[in-house]
C-alpha cells in the first residue's frame, strides 16, 4: 500500500533479492554440469534498473535485438557475455552488434550467412556464431508458446539437412568462426524426457561438424521454464531440469562443451508485483462479477495472448477470508481485457489496492500505450529501500514523435 500511495498505480515493484536468489538456484542446479553460463533472457524485463542486477551477479545477457543488446550494455553486462539472437536481423542490425562487440552473434537464417560474411570480410578478429537449429521437438505448451517444431520460424531444421548446409556455409565463410549450437523447443514445458531430447540432439549435431574441421565448444539450450502463479501449477523442478538437459551433453566428454542457459521468466517472473486500483465493480447475476482496475492488457497482454493465468489479493487484506469470485477486469476498451477470470477474493471496495503477484516477466517488456493510457511507473526494492527505476509516462510522452 505504501508504495502505490507513494508512486501511484498501475505500479510494477521488483525485489532484487529475489532475482539474487533465481540466479543462484541456477547455479546450485547445474554446479554438477560444468562449464555452464546462465545468460539473463533480457526480452522477459529489459528494464536497466532489473537487469542491472543479473549483470552484478555475474550472468551474460541474451539479447533478441540490437535495442535489447544495446539495453543490456547499459545495464553493465560487458559486450563480450552478450549473444544476440532473432530470426530476422537486418543489415543494419548486424552491423550495429559488430560495432558493439557483441561476443556471439546466434545466426538464425540462410540469408544471415551472406550478409555476415560482406560484413566481416575486413575484419581482423573472426567473429564468434552459434548456429541456431531446429530439432523437431514438439513441446506440451501452448502454440505460441513453440519455438522447436518443424514448423517454426525459428531454426535451421536438423531433418532434411538443411542445418548441416548452413553449418557448412559458415565455416567456409571468413571472418566467421562456428563456437557453438542452440536451440530452444518452448516455454512453460513440463516434460523433463523433451529437455533430455534436446540434448542428445545438439550432441549429436555437434559431433556431425566435427568433419567440417569445425569443433562445437559452446551449447545453448535456450530457458523458457515456468513459474508458479497460482495455487496448484504444475512446475518442473529445476534440479530435474537440470539433470535432463545437461547429462547428455557432460557425458559427451570429447565436445568438453560449455552450456549455455538462457533464463528469462525463471530470474525475474517471480520478482515482479503488479499493484492496482480497484476503480468499481459490477455484478451481473447468475454470471459473474467484475472488479475493475486502473491498468489491464496495456501493462499486461500475457492473458490476453496466451491465456497467462495470475492469482491476486487484496493488498492490505491479504489475509482477509475470500468472500466471491470475481473477474480482474481491466480498463482497456477490448473485451478480452480480463487480467484474472477467476479468483476469490473479500469483497473488493473502490480505492482499495489489488497485487498481483508473479507479473515481473514479459508485462512491463510488452507494455503498449494502446486507447493512450501510459504505461505504469516500475521501482525496484533492495535492501528494504525502494527506488524509481522507471517512472510513469506523462500524456505528452505518447505523442513526443509524432507531428501533424
Amino acid at each position: 500500500m505504501r508504495l502505490a500511495d507513494r508512486y501511484g498505480t498501475p505500479l510494477y515493484a521488483y525485489d532484487a533479492a529475489t532475482i539474487r536468489s533465481a540466479y543462484r538456484d541456477y547455479a546450485r542446479a547445474f554446479r554438477a554440469y560444468r562449464p555452464f553460463r546462465v545468460s539473463y533472457a533480457v526480452k522477459a524485463c529489459p528494464l536497466l534498473g532489473v537487469s542491472a542486477v543479473l549483470a552484478r551477479a555475474g550472468a551474460d545477457a541474451s539479447a533478441a535485438s540490437l535495442g535489447e543488446l544495446l539495453a543490456a550494455r547499459r545495464a553493465g553486462f560487458p559486450a563480450s557475455r552478450i549473444q544476440l539472437h532473432g530470426n530476422a536481423k537486418t543489415e543494419d542490425e548486424l552491423r550495429g552488434a559488430l560495432r558493439a562487440g557483441v561476443g556471439r552473434i546466434v545466426i538464425d537464417g540462410a540469408d544471415e550467412i551472406e550478409v555476415l560474411a560482406r560484413l566481416v570480410r575486413s575484419r581482423r578478429a573472426a567473429q564468434r556464431v552459434w548456429l541456431r537449429v531446429s530439432p523437431g521437438i514438439t513441446a506440451d505448451t501452448h502454440p505460441h508458446l513453440r519455438t522447436g517444431a518443424l514448423d517454426s520460424k525459428f531454426g535451421a531444421p536438423l531433418a532434411g539437412g538443411d542445418a548441416l548446409a548452413q553449418a557448412r556455409a559458415i565455416a567456409a565463410t571468413r571472418g566467421l568462426r562456428l563456437v557453438g549450437v542452440h536451440a530452444h523447443i518452448g516455454t512453460e514445458l513440463h516434460e523433463a524426457e523433451r529437455y533430455r531430447e534436446l540434448g542428445e540432439m545438439l550432441v549429436a549435431f555437434a559431433r556431425d561438424l566435427a568433419p567440417l574441421g569445425v569443433r562445437i565448444r559452446e551449447i545453448g539450450v535456450g530457458g523458457g521454464l515456468k513459474i508458479p502463479l497460482r495455487d496448484g501449477d504444475r512446475v518442473l523442478p529445476l534440479d530435474e531440469y537440470a539433470d535432463a538437459i545437461a547429462s547428455p551433453i557432460r557425458a559427451a566428454e570429447d565436445l568438453g562443451a560449455t552450456i549455455y542457459l538462457e533464463p528469462g521468466r525463471s530470474l525475474v517472473g517471480r520478482a515482479g508485483v503488479a499493484l492496482y486500483r480497484v476503480v468499481g465493480t459490477k455484478r451481473v447475476a447468475g454470471v459473474r462479477t467484475f472488479v475493475s482496475v486502473d491498468g489491464g492488457m496495456g501493462d499486461n497482454i500475457r492473458p490476453a495472448l496466451y491465456g497467462a493465468e495470475y492469482t491476486a489479493v487484496v493488498a492490505d487484506r491479504a489475509g482477509a477470508p475470500a468472500a466471491e469470485e470475481v473477474a480482474v477486469a481491466g480498463r482497456y476498451c477490448e473485451s478480452g481485457d480480463l487480467l484474472i477470470r477467476a479468483v476469490a477474493l473479500p469483497t473488493a471496495l473502490r480505492g482499495e489496492v489489488i497485487a498481483v503477484p508473479g507479473a515481473g516477466a514479459y508485462a512491463v517488456a510488452m507494455a503498449s500505450n494502446y486507447n493512450h493510457h501510459v504505461r505504469p511507473a516500475v521501482v525496484l526494492v533492495d535492501r528494504g529501500r525502494a527506488r524509481l527505476i522507471r517512472r510513469r509516462e506523462r500524456y505528452e510522452d505518447i505523442w513526443r514523435l509524432e507531428s501533424k
